[in-house]
């Protein structure tokens, strides 16, 4: 029961701790404002103290269930105009009701007199008047908080890119100077040797894509498969038959979007983790799915690695890089035969 609890208040939100706290505090208060008016009735400055209390947990708690709704259609990155309005129109008008229905019945069960015209006129001015400045700090500060949420998220954004740059290219050498060296290299391949001069040719695709596309954060999914088309083909000079790569792509997908390298990375990552031979041979299956989802499989055939090679680099880094880019998540399953990755393909905006 004690560890119980301890999960229980360790994953209780501040905002709900709150929450609870003024719903106590209301039962306690109107429990001791009953035993005081058994001997000196209600007075006023006591009832309009739960009033306060009781308007304030109502307040606070349908706002809070206005925004989680709306949150849920409209986010600010992408409606932030939208959104803005209609949070402060809904709030505006759900705050005066709470206001003024709080106020009938506090007034017709603590009274037994009804409000008068007058006193509703006045209560929803005083109300307006205290509303619009609060709502326009709350929103002010809200504004902030996603501006800087915005920047750090660009930040680490920047820092993912690096890394998978870093990652595809494995390598510190300067592009100048690696081009140079490829140049020299072709010109000295005999002219008879064409396989040796096509790989030099791939590699060097292979190596200007990387380049190119290192600050981009999304490409189509069709850049990406040709650019997979020479990295296959170096590939296959390494494995030969030991590496087979089959690309299913339904053609109506080829332009949507994905984060650049996300392919490359995950047939590093199958390399990385599972034995290939041309007795036994890696099968990588690249597929497209039911709602815009991209499937990339392989058969198990798991190798020991050093713990310091043990980095799940990969994985994370494409995990990471679609949820700053696109709120999204990508998902993988392993079985006893195979272990399969779903990227989301996104849509032009």
């Amino acid at each position: 029961m004690t560890e119980k609890l301890r999960l229980f208040f360790t994953r209780l939100s501040l905002q709900t701790a709150l929450l609870i706290i003024l719903g106590a505090t209301i039962f306690l208060y109107w429990y001791w404002l009953q035993q005081g008016a058994k001997d000196e009735g209600y007075p006023i400055y006591r009832v309009a103290v739960l009033w306060v209390l009781v308007l304030s947990f109502c307040l606070w708690l349908g706002n809070l269930f206005i925004y989680r709704f709306i949150q849920r259609a409209y986010s600010w990155e992408s409606s932030f105009s939208s959104r803005f309005f209609l949070q402060l129109v809904l709030t505006l008008f759900f705050s005066l009701g709470c206001i003024n229905l709080t106020y009938v019945l506090f007034k017709n069960a603590f009274t037994q007199l009804p409000p008068d015209q007058n006193q509703l006129i006045l209560l929803n001015i005083y109300g307006t008047l205290f509303l619009v400045p609060v709502l326009s700090v709350q929103f002010g500060l809200l504004f902030l908080r996603k501006w800087k949420m915005a920047i750090i998220e660009q930040e680490k954004l920047k820092k993912e890119q690096v890394q998978s740059e870093l990652f595809a290219l494995r390598s510190h050498l300067s592009p100048h100077f690696l081009f140079n060296n490829l140049n020299i290299l072709s010109a000295l391949i005999e002219v008879e040797n064409q396989p040796a001069q096509d790989y030099l040719d791939r590699f060097a695709q292979v190596y200007r894509y990387v380049l190119k596309n290192r600050e981009i954060e999304l490409i189509s999914l069709s850049e990406e498969l040709r650019f997979l088309e020479s990295y296959n083909f170096l590939l296959q000079q390494r494995f030969s038959k030991a590496l087979q790569i089959d690309i299913q792509v339904a053609p109506s997908y080829k332009e949507y979007l994905l984060p650049p390298l996300s392919l490359q990375m995950l047939i590093e990552n199958a390399l990385k983790h599972n034995k290939l031979s041309e007795k036994k041979p890696l099968q990588i299956k690249i597929t497209t799915e039911d709602q815009d989802r991209l499937s990339v499989e392989n058969n198990l055939q798991t190798k020991t690695l050093p713990p310091q090679e043990k980095t799940g680099f990969g994985l994370e880094n494409i995990r990471r890089r679609y949820w700053l880019i696109a709120r999204q998540e990508i998902d993988w399953t392993c079985t006893t035969a195979a272990f399969r990755v779903g990227l989301p393909l996104i849509k032009h905006s």
